[in-house]
């Protein structure tokens, strides 16, 4: 089950919450639309009752805070945790469960709290004050490109990769769209020069760059990107690949 609320319009923060335990999964959902309208805080906050759909969903929403349970049915919050680690480093995990014994396994996904159920609403109030702290909004980072009839601005955790073919550059956003821009009078290596030449993006291919916080899986043949799609790596590539790969995850 998702089950999605817009709190407030306008540039929003966004929290996902997963327990099992519907009386639970209700009073967290509670306590953070009560924390949020006493702030006067925008957000769009996802529930879900399963961490198989919180794992698929969050691979598009992207929230830059979880609050997990942990003892739930096949996957515990743990296991979840780790494996939305891996593509979201710099999300804020909040654990939130009625088992302490849980405590020292949770600390290798560097959670920002541990709280114990029944939840009190001032722990929770408190830690989601210190996780919104370490949350950048306004830095998210954006680009704006040239398009056919004008501009475009697109957001940059959502680009998987850049692809360039007969002097056009598209991109190739999670969201399954595509967007191009006009045609070139330079050549990729040029544009990505001019466009990109910071650390978000490395050229795996010819025609191809990558985002580095888009690669789930490196093969020196393949690389696969966060929702699934592969794209090649050419050999000649490669090395550079897995150092700026490797530079972002540790």
């Amino acid at each position: 089950m998702g089950n999605t609320e817009t709190l407030k319009e306008g540039k929003s923060l966004r929290i996902a919450i997963c327990d099992d335990d519907k009386a639970d999964r209700e009073r967290v959902h509670g306590l953070v639309k009560e924390y949020l309208q006493k702030k006067n805080q925008s957000a769009d906050v996802k529930v879900f009752d399963h961490p198989d759909a919180l794992i698929e969903e969050c691979e598009q929403f992207r929230p830059h805070i979880y609050i997990l349970d942990i003892v739930m049915p096949m996957v515990t919050g743990i296991q979840a945790a780790r494996e939305l680690r891996w593509n979201q480093p710099e999300a804020q995990i909040i654990f939130a469960t009625s088992e302490s014994s849980f405590a020292l396994e949770s600390f290798d996904v560097n959670p920002i709290n541990y709280i114990l159920k029944p939840i009190e609403k001032e722990k929770l109030f408190s830690t989601l004050d210190l996780a919104i702290s370490r949350v950048d909004l306004a830095g998210e980072k954006c680009i704006t490109i040239k398009v056919k009839g004008g501009l475009q601005t697109l957001r940059m955790d959502e680009i998987l990769y850049i692809e360039y073919r007969n002097h056009v550059v598209s991109y190739h956003m999670s969201t399954g769209d595509v967007v191009s821009t006009p045609t070139l009078r330079i050549g990729f290596a040029e544009y990505m020069e001019e466009n990109h030449s910071g650390s978000d993006f490395v050229r795996c291919h010819e025609s191809l760059a990558v985002s580095v916080a888009a690669i789930d899986k490196l093969t020196k043949t393949d690389i696969t990107l966060r929702g699934g799609e592969m794209i090649p790596v050419a050999k000649s590539r490669y090395a550079e690949v897995m150092d700026r790969y490797m530079d972002f995850r540790f």
